[in-house]
């Protein structure tokens, strides 16, 4: 019994170690800064370059976001976000 207690214990703090460490890996991404209309093009241009794609859809995305404030893309890896500041 006590040796199945000792195992067991192994077993939750290697659990523990384990998801602390892959936890603290996720924290430590970056995320794209869409605060502003200009912040959000750079960012989605940076994304679109990166994949290969053309950057169209980030310079209509833009106007369209520096007239109303919403800055919407559409595809794959688009986003919608309202409220955005227009500079």
């Amino acid at each position: 019994m006590r040796k199945m207690l000792v195992l067991s214990l192994a077993a939750a703090a290697l659990l523990a170690t384990t998801s602390a460490s892959s936890a603290q890996g996720r924290s430590g991404v970056h995320q794209a800064d869409f605060s502003t209309c200009s912040a959000g093009r750079q960012a989605c241009l940076a994304g679109t370059t990166r994949r290969g794609d053309s950057g169209a859809s980030c310079e209509r995305a833009y106007k369209t976001c520096m007239r109303t404030g919403v800055w919407d893309t559409y595809g794959l890896y688009g986003r919608r976000l309202t409220g955005v500041a227009r500079q």
